[in-house]
């Protein structure tokens, strides 16, 4: 039977966290082992998993990992580990909820799609409704949409995102010091996906959104200062210079030139509009 390892990235959520773990511990299918990366909390996240999982791998950060530093910590880890062929990877939000049987389900998925990156789709815990399956990216237009078709998907988030060892190995290694927290996934997936893996997503294991997403994207009420600190953050979901370093990894010649310059052409609206606003 295949072992799975859960990278899980957490960062001061305690109770999300524990959620997750509980999660967890229901699951009908034994093998797996939790490799917790926990960067910098303070609120005891690392000894309530431990509590909760007593095999659980905790490595300790001191807050400046963010999303793909986390991930990649947690592949050094397995690189280090060695897991066997045929062992899987799921790299996973702790802000998710999910039923007993997701792991078995997820496995399942795989095993009939050899070569493939499988997520997890995401439905919403209120309408039961698919919110996310996958995503089309158009570089052309830059342009960013949930994918109306399988075969319409180039790439996928980290949320839930299955792939067997020796896949991970093709695909490399996660970029932190060029996309330290957003589009980090994107740019993973969409090499991956180059490299000859395909992307797939199925009914059946979905996952529900467990609290509202973390980041900045409203920046309406700030004053100039704050506006262009918040903006250009790590935490900012709208920061040119990740958005260019992403174009430029992850689209295709001549569309990352011109990527770029849309981006930041963006942004100089975006800086000029606030200015305005603000006199």
């Amino acid at each position: 039977m295949e072992k799975v390892f859960i990278v899980l990235p957490v960062h001061n959520r305690r109770e999300v966290t524990q959620k997750f773990v509980e999660c967890l511990k229901r699951q009908t299918y034994a093998p797996y082992h939790l490799i917790l990366v926990d960067d910098g909390s303070t609120d005891g996240t690392a000894e309530m998993v431990r509590e909760g999982i007593p095999g659980a791998t905790v490595i300790r950060g001191n807050g400046g990992w963010w999303w793909a530093g986390s991930l990649q910590q947690g592949l050094n880890w397995l690189k280090a580990a060695q897991p066997a062929t045929g062992d899987v990877v799921m790299f996973i939000n702790d802000d998710v909820l999910f039923d007993r049987d997701y792991l078995r389900s997820a496995l399942d998925v795989l095993r009939v799609n050899p070569g493939s990156m499988f997520l997890s789709r995401l439905r919403d815990p209120h309408t039961g409704e698919v919110r996310e399956s996958g995503v089309h990216v158009d570089f052309r237009r830059m342009n960013f949409t949930i994918a109306a078709s399988p075969a319409e998907i180039n790439c996928l988030s980290t949320r839930g995102l299955f792939i067997r060892w020796e896949d991970v190995g093709k695909i490399g290694d996660f970029r932190p010091w060029l996309l330290p927290h957003y589009l980090s996934d994107y740019e993973y997936t969409i090499r991956g996906r180059r490299r000859g893996l395909g992307c797939i997503t199925s009914e059946m294991p979905a996952i529900e959104m467990d609290q509202t997403k973390t980041g900045f994207r409203d920046f309406g009420k700030d004053d100039f200062r704050t506006f262009f600190s918040r903006y250009f953050s790590k935490k900012s979901a709208s920061n040119p210079f990740y958005w260019s370093a992403f174009v430029i990894l992850a689209a295709p010649f001549p569309w990352n030139l011109i990527g770029v310059l849309r981006v930041w052409k963006g942004a100089g609206k975006a800086i000029l509009l606030k200015a305005v606003a603000i006199r």
